[in-house]
């Protein structure tokens, strides 16, 4: 009664702490720094650190208040201190039918990237051609950050493309999307391997593991699907924080392998951010995190170890790309002092009636719910549990923590849903886990000599269900691919943009670049003409020193195309770009319309 009786007040504290960080939650409120970049925080006078600190508040009160209710309780307080100190190494048992299930699946994965629609929906001038733009860039010149101002990450933006075209000798949008379909199969098969590693952590009897395998597979592999026009719980860019989970895992399931793993998290530390900036971020606070792991248990080993391979990749890779290392640190800052001011968008209040809140509330409190169901395993004493996989919780826990940097960024419905994948990883693997070890240990396993065989069966129609596998076109898979490829990428643009590129070729015959003051970045691979300057994708551009900057790079700029598609949020770009759009006006002047783009030219004089 009295253990009721508090768990009961601590659920009252807990819901008063969420009411509590919603009624303040739009009275934090620090003074607005203008900066001069104009967007959603500026026309609001809205400090973008509002939101961070809101988000923090909202979800550490009651976590804070949980934690201080457990923590400060004797009898708990032991299991918390055993939990943390707990050494022991899992056992892995022979599982022949599990490894069969794997490469069942790995196998379904293979019939289901064949079978893939390759799509000929319009392309995406701007979001498509900030992968063509750069990429075409660094195919003419080698230019790496010194060619291109990096928004998202140099390998989204500048590489992955010129990769597959070099591959292929072929450089054309569809095989641009060949890569993008290829690297979603490639996380498609990471999060299965994550399930099976997670699944060696369980101590359940193989009939149930199996099961256990089935299920989070087919959870994990619902989270995201090969339509690269939609958006899904997570997507390719998610491969370094998929990767560094695996590495999470193995680490705490071979001892071993664990210098192998520290020393390749020294590699991921600068990987990551050029696989994607924000994304890189995450993949570096989980880094931290583990350092400070080690310094709590006071494993010094283990700690200096890591902080050397760290030291060592970031050694090499200034090695290897020299001055280019300085322009990546310069413009890795450059992106997280000022891409908030520049795309911001503030993010909805909790349980109000914004279109976005009810997202970003189910978001908020799964994360909550997260981290409270991961402290509390480090409060009692419950043996279902294997350290490791305790541990392994409290990373993947970070994760969905750290991940929501992207919605605060950028709050709108998109990011929120994209980073809901975490949430729906981690209450996928507690829940079910949960539920088999009470069957495992009520229930009997039915004594049949084909059981294993069933749950082949179950999860071929499972994945027959939800994924489509067509034989036909797996057969013409090759012909089908040759003929993508190949295709001319007028079938991907519509007749306004096919009219302008015809109209304008003659026009920049001579030109050796040509500059954009319009969104449609694309441009730039289509006209076969680089960038004049590193800002070929104007939205990121904002701030005061890098339209400066931008100005200087002008001066020998003979050409530029305004207009195209009106992404006008919030505000128009000579708007947004007050100073760049003053020197246009006084330097160049105009000389011919076609279709939606207006041609500039510098004056004589």
């Amino acid at each position: 009664m009295k253990i009721r009786a508090s768990n009961i007040y601590l659920a009252i504290s807990i819901i008063a702490s969420i009411i509590f960080s919603t009624l303040i939650w739009e009275k934090i409120s620090l003074p607005f720094n203008n900066l001069g970049i104009v967007g959603e925080y500026s026309r609001n006078e809205f400090n973008p650190v509002n939101d961070i600190l809101r988000y923090l508040i909202f979800i550490l009160c009651p976590i804070l208040i949980f934690f201080s209710q457990i923590f400060f309780n004797k009898d708990k307080f032991k299991y918390f201190i055993l939990n943390l100190n707990d050494n022991s190494l899992i056992e892995l048992q022979k599982n022949y039918s599990i490894l069969f299930l794997f490469a069942l699946f790995l196998l379904l994965l293979i019939l289901e990237f064949l079978s893939v629609q390759f799509q000929l929906h319009n392309l995406d001038l701007m979001h498509e051609g900030q992968q063509l733009g750069s990429a075409f860039k660094n195919s003419q010149d080698g230019s790496l950050w010194s060619g291109s101002y990096i928004t998202t990450g140099l390998f989204y933006e500048t590489l992955s493309s010129n990769i597959i075209w070099n591959l292929f000798e072929v450089e054309t949008i569809g095989l641009k999307r060949i890569m993008d379909i290829f690297l979603i199969f490639i996380l498609k098969i990471l999060l299965i391997v994550l399930s099976l590693k997670i699944t060696n952590f369980l101590k359940l009897q193989i009939f149930y593991k199996n099961i256990f395998f089935i299920l989070t597979t087919m959870i994990f592999l619902s989270i995201i699907d090969y339509d690269i026009a939609s958006v899904d719980h997570s997507g390719s860019r998610e491969i370094p924080i998929i990767l560094s989970l695996i590495f999470i895992v193995t680490f705490f399931q071979s001892k071993k392998a664990s210098r192998i793993i520290l020393f390749i998290f020294g590699f991921l530390s600068i990987a990551s951010l050029f696989w994607g900036i924000d994304r890189g971020l995450v993949v570096n606070l989980i880094i931290i995190s583990f350092l400070l792991f080690f310094l709590i248990r006071k494993n010094y080993r283990e700690l200096i170890f890591l902080s050397s391979s760290i030291l060592f990749w970031w050694f090499v890779f200034y090695l290897i790309l020299g001055d280019e290392f300085t322009y990546f640190i310069s413009n890795t800052i450059s992106i997280y002092s000022y891409i908030s001011y520049i795309h911001g968008i503030i993010h909805p209040t909790p349980f109000g009636d914004h279109p976005d809140s009810y997202r970003a509330t189910k978001t908020l409190l799964s994360i909550i719910l997260i981290s409270i169901l991961t402290i509390n395993l480090f409060f009692i004493d419950n043996k279902k549990y294997h350290s490791g996989f305790k541990f392994f919780l409290v990373f993947l826990c970070f994760v969905c923590i750290f991940s929501y940097v992207y919605v605060v960024g950028r709050s709108d419905g998109p990011h929120i849903k994209h980073i809901f994948g975490y949430p729906i990883i981690f209450l996928s693997i507690f829940s079910l886990y949960f539920l088999l070890f009470f069957f495992d240990k009520r229930v009997k396993v039915f004594n049949l000599k084909f059981k294993n065989y069933f749950l082949i069966l179950i999860s071929v129609i499972f994945f027959y269900s939800f994924y489509e596998i067509n034989f036909k076109k797996i057969k013409s898979y090759p012909s089908r691919f040759i003929e993508y490829i190949n295709l001319n990428d007028t079938n991907f643009i519509n007749n306004q943009e096919i009219n302008f590129i015809n109209k304008v070729e003659t026009l920049f015959e001579n030109e050796n670049c040509v500059q954009l003051f319009s969104h449609d970045a694309a441009l730039h691979y289509l006209l076969k003409k680089k960038s004049c300057t590193k800002y070929y994708l104007i939205w990121s551009v904002g701030s005061i020193p890098d339209q400066k900057k931008f100005i200087n790079e002008l001066y020998n700029t003979e050409i530029i195309i305004s207009g195209g598609v009106k992404f006008n949020w919030l505000a128009r770009l000579e708007e947004r770009l007050i100073l760049v759009n003053t020197y246009i006006e006084e330097n160049f002047e105009k000389i011919e319309t076609i279709e939606d783009w207006t041609l500039l030219k510098r004056k004589i004089n």
